[in-house]
């Protein structure tokens, strides 16, 4: 068996909690899966994974070893991509979390733009709104909005976006443009995002100062995809990152309002652990992920 064979199979099998699913992640079937865990196990003189029928976990020596498991493997791709040729692309796997909204709107064009330009690439991409552990997720990377919680991670500033005020144009012709925060709480239907810091509370600056306006809301879910959908409707305004309502401003399906008052850019950073060393990978996605930006 050769070592990093035995390597790549442990981490697919510690991430993905299944010999079943590591194994057709890799390419292999159980049995070369099971019989490669077990030959590395051997060569370590460890157990590293728990076994029954209904469940794989990881033993406490496992869970030690899988850090350096994965630093393994990410050094040898590493090499190999350091004696690739300008142009020839990148090869390995690329393993990246981010928001839910941010993954559909934005980062998933961003996977396919660098996919085209490194094909040899393979790409996870995990959307969650919580928060994501990167280490116990094997994640080599995160796209978040705004100053992560966890400040030991490493940040790199990648863009940054404006919370914008929006409505179709079928919803203002019926309710009126608002020429002013104040104008908010004279009948307008708000379409709130549970996933805001301060759900229903939105923010402006005005010439006297911030103001910050408490809307009730005709609709409170926790994705700001669905109520662009139901602003895009004419079911009221949406207050919503300036990237996920471009598209939708540039068609003129939606217009944007209170343009005056919006408050301060928010900054959208890559998040990696400070123990990773700098990867030709992620340097790559970063620059892919910096134009997608930039461009809308």
């Amino acid at each position: 068996m050769d070592l990093l064979d035995g390597i790549r199979t442990f981490v697919a099998v510690a991430e993905s909690g299944s010999f079943t699913a590591a194994a057709a992640r890799l390419g292999i079937t159980n049995k070369v899966a099971s019989k490669y865990v077990a030959a590395l196990e051997d060569r370590l003189g460890h157990t590293l994974l728990y076994r029954t029928t209904r469940a794989v976990s990881l033993t406490d020596d496992g869970a030690r070893w899988l850090p350096f498991a994965r630093a393994a493997i990410d050094a040898v791709e590493e090499a190999q991509g350091a004696l690739q040729e300008p142009g020839e692309g990148l090869t390995g796997r690329l393993r990246l979390a981010c928001g839910t909204t941010l993954g559909e709107l934005v980062v998933a064009d961003t996977v396919r733009a660098f996919l085209a330009e490194h094909p040899g690439m393979r790409v996870e991409m995990v959307m969650s709104d919580g928060l994501t552990d990167l280490a116990a997720g094997g994640f080599d990377m995160a796209v978040r909005i705004g100053i992560p919680l966890d400040s030991s991670l490493r940040m790199q500033k990648v863009g940054e976006t404006v919370l914008r005020v929006a409505a179709s144009p079928a919803y203002l012709t019926q309710a009126g443009v608002p020429l002013h925060p104040t104008d908010l709480s004279q009948g307008h239907h708000a379409l709130l995002d549970l996933n805001e810091a301060r759900p229903g509370r939105w923010g402006f600056e005005t010439p006297e100062g911030p103001v910050t306006m408490t809307l009730p809301g005709s609709l409170a879910v926790n994705s700001a995809a669905i109520t662009i959908r139901m602003a895009l409707a004419g079911d009221g305004l949406v207050h919503a990152p300036d990237i996920f309502l471009a598209p939708h401003l540039a068609a003129g399906t939606l217009v944007e309002v209170l343009a005056d008052f919006a408050g301060p850019a928010h900054p959208i950073h890559l998040l990696t652990l400070p123990t990773a060393f700098r990867q030709h990978k992620t340097t790559a996605f970063a620059a892919v992920l910096r134009r997608r930006l930039a461009a809308l």
